[in-house]
């Protein structure tokens, strides 16, 4: 493991089931869980955090010993042996499964395997092609098709997908390994958007480079350079196999998360120079100072607001609206300030510090969206204006935090991205830019920071229960039905989901989570149907 004196007790605590999970997930437990392939690394890291829960966990492997190692987690735990790329084995070992425990809940498609050496793709033999498909395609395929009924019966569940960077990055001399698992992005949102109605979420988890014993091995053998590796990531350093999974465990419990991929990377994804991306192993984040949260007086702000408040910790709002800002509940600092002001910004966010200490945690919510006005009518001041309240805020806040977390030994900042960060929305071209905008300045700023111990990501909501959307439907800006018609899980999200995901990404729960936006939109920017 890498690391030195930055590592921290957090792996421990996730295999002792020690770790502070801060929110109802603890509450939410006793699902029952298949992991597949997960005998060892990432797939019983998995199996471990679910346990850790009070889940029920299926170790499924082709290996016997998986048997061994659901009787080391516990009398509550089974081990079922599968080939996941053979149809019969699949049948017979979901019809163990649901005699013991009926249908399952979460499925963790984790089996895979990758060419046992790099080489170019003329030289892969057919035989090679052929079992990088059957193990890494056909078997979340089959598994998927082998638990949606039971899911679909009980009225609902999640599949959560194990991807890699090397589905949304080319990398030399793995081309066959890189396309099956691109075809696994694609099969994520396909299910999602056909599972959604029936309340089955379908996300994917996409990890980098991670300490496993595939590394350990590689290493021994004088094939894999821990260093030069961990150069290329702006973190510093390999992942380790509890971070992969705990992005598993959480992702599987977002509501409304569907059809979603979250790299956990350590930044690799996001890194877009071709220098080395870091020097050193970039110190652990400070997950417990204060939080500030701009455009945190209603909405989603007022709600991520409340859920930190009610985690124990010190919280501030920077709002503009005084008469929102009066009715900010007791325990939560607000401050008024023109959020796309920078020396306004720069003084609020002092103020913070000054009256709640250190901060750990900056949350960029402020946010407004441009009036429905044809291009060729819309205003310039108008647009800027725009502009300025989701990005230029997002800006200001990021430097003033940046800089004060740079010094206090690293923190997280959260930006609230959008759908129309990735889609087009007619008459809304100030807020589709500043939204695509602050996608990539997360992505930058995680690059950047990342040597300071700063991690950067981003949620990116779909239609939630706001007032500001209440005021589209009441204005027929927006159609309901459409809106609800476009969204697989056909409802709109409420503003408590979008919280829980910028708890996580705050948390060191994402600690190796960077450069990363998470759709939470109920699988809208994913819909590819033609006919609603």
């Amino acid at each position: 493991m890498t690391g030195g004196a930055h590592e921290t007790a957090f792996p421990k605590k996730i295999a002792e089931g020690e770790l502070d999970m801060g929110d109802d997930m603890q509450s939410r437990a006793g699902a029952v869980v298949l992991v597949t392939g997960a005998v060892r690394g990432i797939g019983l890291a998995c199996a471990r955090r679910f346990a850790a829960a009070g889940d029920r966990v299926v170790i499924a492997d082709r290996d016997p010993a998986c048997h061994a190692v659901a009787a080391g987690l516990g009398p509550a735990h089974m081990g079922v042996e599968m080939d996941v790329a053979d149809p019969v084995s699949v049948s017979q070992a979901l019809f163990l499964i649901e005699a013991r425990f009926g249908s399952v809940d979460i499925l963790v498609n984790n089996a895979g395997i990758v060419d046992a050496q790099a080489r170019p793709f003329l030289d892969v033999p057919a035989e090679v092609l052929d079992r990088l498909l059957a193990i890494n395609l056909d078997g979340p395929f089959l598994l998927a098709r082998a638990v949606v009924p039971g899911m679909a019966q009980r009225g609902g569940g999640a599949i959560v997908n194990i991807g890699s960077g090397a589905g949304v990055r080319a990398l030399p001399g793995r081309t066959a390994y890189g396309a099956t698992k691109a075809a696994l992005l694609g099969l994520t949102r396909a299910l999602a958007v056909e599972l959604a109605p029936a309340g089955i979420r379908v996300n994917a988890v996409l990890p980098g480079y991670t300490d496993t014993d595939i590394i350990a091995a590689l290493e021994a053998e004088g094939r894999f350079e821990r260093e030069h590796v961990a150069g290329a990531i702006p973190l510093g350093r390999l992942g380790r196999p509890e971070e992969v999974a705990e992005a598993v465990f959480r992702v599987a419990r977002l509501d409304f998360c569907t059809g979603a991929s979250l790299p956990v990377d350590g930044g690799v994804d996001a890194f877009g120079a071709a220098s080395k991306a870091s020097s050193s192993v970039a110190p652990q984040g400070r997950p417990d100072g204060a939080i500030v949260i701009t455009g945190g007086a209603k909405g989603i702000g007022a709600a991520t607001a409340a859920l930190f408040l009610s985690r124990g910790h010190r919280v501030a709002v920077i709002d503009k609206d005084e008469r929102a800002l009066s009715t900010v509940p007791a325990g939560i600092l607000p401050i008024r300030a023109d959020v796309t002001d920078a020396a306004a910004m720069a003084a609020a966010f002092a103020e913070a510090v000054r009256q709640l200490g250190p901060v750990s945690c900056f949350i960029a919510n402020a946010g407004a969206v441009d009036p429905l006005i044809p291009t060729a009518e819309q205003d310039v001041a108008d647009f800027r204006r725009i502009v300025a309240i989701n990005l230029g805020a997002a800006m200001h806040g990021a430097r003033a935090a940046a800089a004060h977390m740079r010094e206090k030994g690293g923190g997280a900042i959260v930006n609230i991205a959008s759908i129309a960060s990735v889609l087009g929305l007619p008459a809304r071209n100030a807020y589709c830019a500043a939204k695509a905008g602050v996608a990539m300045l997360t992505r930058s700023l995680a690059c950047e920071l990342a040597a300071f111990g700063i991690r950067v990501n981003a949620v990116a909501p779909g239609y939630i229960e706001t007032p500001g959307v209440a005021r589209l439907l009441e204005k027929g800006e927006r159609n309901a039905d459409g809106i609800l018609a476009r969204t697989p899980l056909r409802r709109l999200g409420r503003p408590e989901e979008i919280a829980e995901a910028v708890a996580f990404l705050a948390s060191d729960a994402a600690s190796y989570v960077t450069g990363a936006t998470l759709a939470v939109d109920g699988g809208y920017a994913v819909d590819g149907r033609a006919e609603l």
